[in-house]
């Protein structure tokens, strides 16, 4: 039994000292005989149960429970009067003063121990269902104010749906206080609907109800407030079941996603989209293109895609700035727009290339009228910079479903013939074609042979003698880089520089041609044989920071004093990157390396250029020389150059000399060197051997 106090106040000693032994472990009792120091003592000792003498002399017992009954402090005591009177009226009395029970005199004292456990045992049960109150307060506090405090939105309802609480997040996103909402049915307060279609949607409380189980919203739902908010909005609802598992009601909890769904749609679009012209991207491309072939296979329709490619893009970002290169894109970015209708889909495909996908019937008439508005669009003048722009494209086309059945294959069909029309003039456009196929293929064969060669170190190199026209003596080679096709011949340089270029593999071709040419013209020096090896040097090498660092590492590697070789680089290669080519050259130059400039006369650089760049040596092209003997023109050009390299102390080597009469004028003009058909082929390595064995060679001089 749990402890309890008990104040016991008679008069007579003996009765106290009766009942402290018959109570004896029931609880702390105190006891008092003095009637006058009773209340005093009762404040003090506020005990839960007190067994009172209502017989005692001027301070009774009547006098001590009118006295408790003004004390609220001692409210809570429960009075037990001891009395030998058994007249009604005292009862009445007493039991109207606040006393629960009686002991009547004599006293049984058996009786008397059981009639106080009983109170102690009511005594506890009520401290114990007082503690419960508290404890059950105090919890449900702490849950009011956590549901309070959310972030999420709840309302709670009896098992009619009727609202029985609302947080303060439920309160604003409905726009219905919890006063006002109480007792109303929860789809008066929560007006619920589809976003998209703006059709009621059924409260997912009532269902929770309904069914019995938990309920998660329906996507893509809005919840309109009572002043006509809208609010995105998602989550649940549960029934809530008492402990005999039946309903007794229901909670919903939801939370506003507007935020959350406005970003994630600001997200969608920017992974979908192109930040610089707003058009689709590749992403959304390819689901577009995706769409129109299901569209098209169901209906028996047909898709056009078109890729296009800027021309000389990149010349023109490197020239102006990356900032100009955004205006122009920009642009075109805006004047495609105006296609992007009827099922259209105009996209940027990355960097200065666009796509359109055009759905249209099978039996359409040709979409070369688009396709030249297309390229009249891109080719309308316009300012930027400051500057007057007109610009051309090159454009490739492939049709679902006659040369493609997949995305992937109208992607990479419409590239080849992009891929194709960038080798015709300015504005060229074609179609995906049986030939271009079988070209695609021939690509991927040589690419494939390529990089086995380029991984085996398998290149072979021809090398084509340079004479002296004046005595016939041979003073130099220009090596020749040859790739093996597997079954006896050789595959075209057109063909595999081109790709190495495109793959990027040009830049490890380049190495491995330079190192055998320099091995080549280590080994004839060691036989006495001093002959310098010139080695072609395309555009891109020079945009490789390491071209100098390579030259002189092959260089010290071989052991070829550098005086034996020549690099030959290209106008387009000179101007492409100006200073930083200059820069390149000169650095080659410094080492002994002398550099000639192959094909002069074709490209475009000015002779301002010219003379700015460390040269050693001037190629006129073959095409010149072929027609010097019968066009004028070309006469008139071929002895220009060599004027123009004598002026500035070149040495000149015309190419392509396939006649005597060719041989003959040149060296009438005053052209020092030459090679062609005519003084040699192209030789690999053993027949050149036996030629330069039997052969006069001339001493390499320093330049």
């Amino acid at each position: 039994m749990d402890n309890c106090s008990v104040f016991i106040i008679d008069d007579e000693g003996i009765t106290t000292l009766q009942l402290e032994h018959a109570l004896e472990g029931v609880g702390d009792i105190t006891t008092s005989t003095n009637s006058y120091e009773a209340v005093a003592l009762l404040e003090k000792v506020k005990p839960d149960i007190l067994i009172l003498d209502l017989e005692m002399p001027k301070v009774s017992g009547f006098d001590i429970l009118e006295t408790i009954q003004k004390k609220p402090s001692l409210a809570n005591i429960r009075t037990i009067v001891i009395t030998s009177h058994s007249a009604p009226a005292i009862e009445e009395r007493a039991l109207s003063l606040g006393a629960i029970d009686f002991i009547s005199k004599p006293l049984n004292l058996i009786l008397c121990r059981i009639r106080i456990e009983n109170h102690i045992k009511i005594i506890i049960q009520e401290k114990a269902l007082l503690q419960a109150q508290t404890e059950l307060f105090t919890e449900k506090e702490h849950l009011r104010i956590t549901l309070d405090s959310i972030a999420d939105a709840v309302i709670s309802t009896d098992i009619n749906a009727n609202i029985e609480y609302m947080n303060p997040v439920a309160q604003r996103l409905t726009g219905w206080s919890e006063t006002a909402a109480k007792g109303r049915h929860i789809k008066e307060v929560m007006q619920l609907a589809d976003a998209t279609t703006k059709v009621s949607s059924i409260n997912p409380l009532v269902v929770a109800l309904n069914e019995n189980r938990p309920v998660a919203m329906a996507l893509n739902t809005q919840l309109t407030s009572k002043q006509g908010i809208i609010h995105r909005v998602e989550d649940s609802a549960a029934p809530i079941l008492d402990k005999n598992k039946n309903q007794c009601g229901a909670v919903m909890v939801f939370q506003d996603v507007s935020e959350t769904f406005a970003m994630s749609l600001q997200m969608t679009y920017l992974s979908h989209h192109d930040q610089l012209t707003a058009l689709p991207n590749r992403v959304l491309l390819h689901d577009r293109i995706t769409q129109s072939i299901a569209r098209a296979s169901y209906k028996k329709t047909k898709v056009t895609l078109m890729l296009l490619d800027l021309d000389k893009f990149k010349f023109i970002n490197d020239a102006l700035g990356h900032h100009i290169g955004d205006e122009i894109i920009a642009h075109i970015g805006h004047s495609l727009d105006r296609f992007a209708c009827n099922d259209v889909t105009v996209a940027r495909v990355g960097g200065d290339e666009f796509a359109l996908v055009i759905p249209h019937s099978a039996n359409s008439l040709s979409l070369e009228p688009l396709v030249n508005e297309v390229l009249n669009v891109i080719s309308k003048p316009f300012r930027s910079g400051g500057e007057q722009h007109i610009l051309t494209a090159s454009l490739g086309i492939s049709v679902y479903p006659d040369d493609a059945s997949s995305v992937e294959e109208m992607l990479r069909h419409a590239d080849s013939a992009m891929y194709k029309a960038k080798n015709e003039p300015a504005n060229s456009y074609f179609y995906f074609s049986d030939e271009l196929q079988i070209e695609m293929n021939r690509r991927l064969e040589v690419g494939n042979i390529l990089r086995k060669a380029l991984e085996e170190n398998d290149l072979e190199l021809h090398y084509q003698p340079k004479y002296d026209l004046n005595n016939d003596s041979l003073i130099g080679v220009e090596s020749l880089v040859r790739l093996k096709d597997g079954q006896g011949g050789f595959i075209s340089p057109v063909h595999f520089i081109e790709y190495a270029e495109e793959a990027g593999l040009i830049f490890r071709l380049g190495e491995q041609v330079l190192e055998k040419s320099c091995i080549a013209a280590k080994k004839w020096l060691d036989k006495g044989l001093p002959i310098k090896v010139a080695v072609n040097v395309s555009a891109k090498q020079f945009t490789d920071t390491k071209l100098v660092g390579t030259v002189a590492e092959i260089l010290e590697r071989t052991q070829l004093p550098s005086r034996y070789l020549e690099l030959e680089v290209t106008e387009s290669a000179l101007i492409e990157s100006f200073e930083y080519t200059v820069s390149q050259l000169k650095l080659i130059s410094e080492m002994g390396v002398s550099i000639a400039l192959d094909d002069f006369g074709t490209g475009y650089s000015s002779l301002s250029y010219l003379r700015l760049f460390p040269l050693d040596v001037l190629k006129i092209d073959q095409s010149f020389v072929r027609d010097m003997n019968d066009d004028v023109q070309a006469l008139n050009i071929v002895t220009t150059i060599i004027d123009l390299a004598c002026t500035l102390n070149l040495q000149i080597v015309a190419e392509g000399i396939e006649t005597k009469g060719q041989q003959d004028r040149l060296r009438a003009l005053g052209c020092q060197m030459g090679q062609g058909y005519l003084l040699s082929k192209p030789l690999n390595c053993g027949k050149f051997e036996e030629l330069i064995m039997s052969s006069k060679v001339e001493q390499v001089t320093c330049s």
